[in-house]
């Protein structure tokens, strides 16, 4: 009876141990999940994937689309590494990296919480920014972010809302920008985010004309010629279609507002899981883009360059499984960041050198 007894304790003893080693564990993941810097510890951000500090006189403007910020609540895959939370820590050194003069973002749910993040990082900088009212079915704001020390409102913002064809869409966001510099550039900035995949494709058609009928109607009621459209477009060809399609078919449309597409130099903004989901190897896609009109102040020596994961694998497949997982894919965006310059100076006004 006593053995017996004995070994009942002993069998308590060895639940409530396994039990404390278990709870312990899932706090240990909770705190992970839950705090500013969870997520993995690296390959992280990393200074050869940031640009290097604008040239002198320069204005550098950037468009990103940081993933459902700062959470995404859909199924995890913890098998392949997936968290899809913020890494807050990770975010900042890349809003800090950047060193923009303007960032435009997109998904973002908590833009508030997103701008006390950002302030963070300003240092000599003092960011203002405006966000659209609209988020369409996810909640998902688009918005635009500027140094005022460099650059102040020429105009009242305006949400475009036309482009959000209906309620489960996202509305595009407009801010008429010049330079704090006597005799600097001023310029439109229009942030997008359109309807997402190939079944997708016609309503995309049909935001690009859009698009384009308000940046005609814009330049028309401003008298600035001078206007940059980016963000996510989503660019993934219809169904039985190709990427080349549809960017062919933007270029077509978007030119009857004179606005031409930038050449991204690396050739992706973006990885996915390609056909073979969940098998831990991303594939890169081109869904952001940049379109300018006018803008002859664009620096030609510097390309539109995109950074993070992008630059880290130049562009070829990524591998991330457990014990090798991508930070700045999982911890913070699939997509990359976008980046290009232009001179801070009106080559409309005489006698005021570029870029002193």
């Amino acid at each position: 009876m006593a053995h017996t007894s004995a070994m009942k304790r002993r069998s308590w003893i060895v639940l409530v141990v396994v039990i404390v080693i278990v709870a312990v564990a899932a706090l240990i993941v909770w705190q992970r999940m839950q705090g500013p810097c969870s997520g993995f510890a690296g390959p992280s951000v990393t200074k050869a994937e940031l640009p290097p500090p604008p040239r002198a006189g320069d204005l550098r403007i950037s468009a990103w689309n940081i993933r459902n910020f700062p959470r995404d609540d859909r199924p995890q895959y913890p098998d392949l590494g997936y968290l899809r939370r913020t890494n807050f820590c990770d975010l900042e050194k890349v809003l800090a990296g950047l060193d923009a003069d303007v960032l435009g973002v997109e998904e973002i749910h908590k833009p508030r919480l997103f701008m006390r993040l950002f302030r963070k990082v300003e240092g000599r900088r003092r960011y203002r920014s405006v966000f659209s009212r609209g988020g369409g079915r996810w909640g998902q704001h688009v918005g635009i972010v500027w140094d005022s020390m460099r650059l102040h409102e020429a105009a009242k913002p305006v949400e475009v809302t036309s482009v959000a064809l209906d309620a489960s869409l996202r509305p595009a966001e407009a801010v008429y920008l010049r330079s704090t510099r006597s005799g600097g550039i001023d310029f439109t900035v229009v942030e997008v985010h359109l309807r997402a995949g190939p079944r997708g494709y016609s309503e995309r058609l049909e935001q690009y004309r859009r698009i384009a009928r308000w940046v005609n109607a814009w330049v028309q009621k401003t008298g600035d010629q001078d206007v940059v459209v980016q963000g996510d477009f989503n660019t993934t060809g219809p169904e039985n279609g190709s990427v080349a399609q549809e960017v062919a078919a933007a270029d077509s449309i978007l030119a009857t507002a004179h606005l031409r597409r930038l050449v991204n130099a690396r050739g992706c903004s973006e990885y996915w899981e390609g056909a073979n989901r969940h098998d831990g190897i991303q594939v890169p896609a081109l869904l952001d883009r940049v379109y300018v009109r006018g803008m002859e102040e664009l620096n030609r020596s510097v390309e539109l360059e995109t950074w993070l994961h992008c630059a880290r694998m130049d562009c070829r497949p990524l591998v991330s499984r457990p014990g090798a997982e991508d930070g700045t894919f999982w911890d913070v965006s699939d997509h990359c960041p976008l980046t290009f310059e232009v001179r801070d100076c009106d080559l409309d006004t005489p006698g005021i050198p570029c870029g002193s």
